[in-house]
């Protein structure tokens, strides 16, 4: 049961009951616990942080917890029996207080309702109570996870952020890499080299009270083909209906003519984030005096990740939520269990590409282009057939290599990559074709699927 101390809306204490008793079916509490919620002023608030926390300042939520426990262990009332009341036999397993003023103020702040703030700071609490804390990142994931099911079992989320986020940056500054890591799952092939991505991508981060569309944008470069173009268009058109731009700047190059350059290729009024990625390389000493130069620019947020090492993609996840738009129910665009909105053919295609771009020399890859002819799923081993194609005969002889080495180890770097996204075995033939100077013929640019005007 809950003891209350102060007043509080009838229905957002229904919806306080409803959390209270959610939580003591999922944790097997037993039915003569307690907790006290207390609803005080920030003044009071500040007290208890000053006297119990050595803390001068106003929170949202404290909890004092009356008993001993952890995550893993449950609560048994013989452990704590000389602390059950015999007024009314309950035993009082701790203490919230809830900031009201600070709970109205999030409530705004949040664009959502006092009752979804408030049943969320009372879960958090109850949490804390029952052993749950957020000082450790793994510790504060589980933590979070915990509060979103039991909100979305009580029909409480505490608002839903979804929305579409292009990529923007120079080719080979680390979009893809960024979208694999923040989406959890190969959506977008990498590489060294410049020039990897040549059309949008989605892919498709997906939590209890989220659905973040991250669009992998071709990368900024000099036109040297009609292919060029086409690339160029995508980043344009990717923009038309976005929430939120990230602009990707690279550590180790200058910032503000990076900037410069890639801010032509965005709509003006843009919700632009600022990342500057790849810290790794660059080093904190180099990075500091770069940001001083740029930290007037008129972006929303600048932050510095390292896409690879997934330094700082957490908080890059939570700065997209605030700006994207909320709502009072689950507003997916796409299934919760989908990551990408392409199917395997375009992927093992792409991944084929991937592996001539890490093995051949640097402009042989840039006029390759892969086409799966046939794949049969239900072989076994799965039967994959595809055309390589590129631009000249000679070409064609170093992508097959003395006796067909390199075709051969491009395909056995393909087969074990397409194996482990699509989790069986699979026979993958490679077939080198000569499509002479594709990148400037239309024809061939719109035969092949890369023709992206509407």
């Amino acid at each position: 049961m809950i003891e209350l101390q102060g007043k509080i809306d009838k229905s957002i204490y229904s919806n306080l009951v409803k959390v209270f008793d959610i939580v003591k079916n999922a944790f097997s509490l037993p039915e003569n616990v307690k907790v006290n919620l207390n609803f005080v002023t920030e003044n009071k608030i500040k007290q208890l942080n000053k006297k119990t926390r050595k803390i001068d300042a106003v929170t949202d939520v404290l909890t004092y917890p009356y008993v001993n426990l952890t995550p893993k262990k449950r609560l048994k009332i013989s452990d704590y029996a000389l602390d059950v009341d015999p007024a009314d036999n309950t035993l009082t397993i701790g203490d919230i207080y809830i900031c009201l003023p600070r709970a109205i103020e999030q409530a705004k702040a949040y664009n959502h309702t006092l009752n979804r703030e408030v049943c969320f700071l009372f879960c958090h609490g109850l949490l804390h109570i029952l052993g749950y804390d957020h000082i450790l990142p793994e510790d504060a994931k589980l933590m979070e996870q915990k509060q979103d099911e039991i909100l979305l079992n009580a029909d409480i989320l505490r608002d839903f952020r979804s929305g579409f986020v292009t990529i923007v940056g120079e080719t080979n500054s680390g979009k893809s890499t960024l979208i694999n890591q923040l989406v959890g799952q190969k959506v977008s092939i990498t590489s060294p080299k410049s020039q990897t991505t040549r059309e949008n991508i989605l892919g498709i981060y997906n939590d209890a009270n989220s659905q973040i569309v991250f669009v992998d944008t071709p990368g900024v470069h000099k036109q040297n083909y009609k292919i060029d173009k086409e690339m160029d268009k995508q980043i344009v058109d990717a923009q038309a209906d976005t929430e939120l731009v990230l602009l990707m700047l690279v550590a180790k190059k200058d910032l503000l003519t990076q900037y410069n350059n890639l801010i032509k290729k965005v709509p003006p009024k843009s919700k632009i984030i600022l990342l500057i990625n790849k810290i790794d390389e660059a080093g904190y000493e180099k990075l500091y005096p770069q940001l001083s130069k740029i930290s007037a620019l008129p972006v929303l947020e600048i932050l510095p990740i390292s896409a690879l090492k997934g330094k700082n993609c957490d908080v890059l996840i939570d700065m997209i939520k605030k700006y994207l738009p909320s709502y009072d129910y689950s507003m997916r665009y796409f299934p919760e269990d989908e990551y990408t909105n392409k199917n395997l053919r375009f992927m093992v295609a792409e991944i084929v590409r991937e592996k001539a771009l890490y093995n051949l020399e640097d402009e042989i890859p840039h006029g390759i282009h892969v086409e799966v002819t046939e794949f049969l799923e239900n072989s076994t081993p799965i039967q994959i057939s595809a055309d390589v194609y590129c631009e000249k005969e000679n070409h064609k002889a170093i992508i097959l290599g003395r006796s067909g080495n390199m075709i051969k180890k491009i395909s056995t770097d393909s087969r074990l990559e397409i194996e482990k996204l699509i989790g069986k075995k699979i026979n993958l033939s490679l077939f080198v074709k000569v499509k002479p100077n594709w990148r400037n013929d239309s024809r061939a640019i719109e035969n092949f699927g890369l023709n992206f005007s509407e």
